[in-house]
């Protein structure tokens, strides 16, 4: 019975070793190579068809170089993205990191707590017309 073999990407291949998962923009082809019909053994790095990791890779490109941004980053372990953790916030489900959870619960007990004071925090005129009633 005859099978059939996936094979990775030739190493000759240019571009072969970092179009895989572990590539920043792995995401984006895989977003763009959902709409196409492909054989496993089409996608580059098993994530994306070749047009899809072009338009990945030619986007980013453009807008490296229209904003002057250098065109490989240095991820910056401390970096906390303040837009993800407010959608986070309002309960969407994103992948988050570990400092992006923490700082997402952190500021979620933060507003438990301020409605929490604010429930049971009362005016003196309101406190007075209690305290008169007793």
């Amino acid at each position: 019975m005859p099978t059939k073999v996936i094979a990775a990407a030739p190493a000759d291949e240019p571009g072969a070793a970092w179009l895989t998962h572990t590539n920043p923009l792995a995401p984006v082809a895989a977003r763009h190579c959902a709409g196409h019909i492909h054989d496993l053994a089409d996608l580059l790095g098993g994530i994306a068809c070749e047009d899809a990791w072009a338009k990945a890779l030619t986007a980013d490109l453009l807008v490296a170089l229209e904003f002057d941004l250098p065109l490989i980053l240095e991820a910056d372990p401390t970096y906390i993205d303040e837009v993800a953790v407010a959608r986070a916030m309002r309960g969407e489900d994103l992948e988050l990191t570990e400092l992006e959870r923490a700082e997402v619960r952190r500021r979620l007990a933060e507003v438990r707590t301020h409605r929490n004071r604010v429930r049971f925090t009362c005016s003196r005129a309101a406190a007075a017309r209690r305290e008169a009633a007793r």
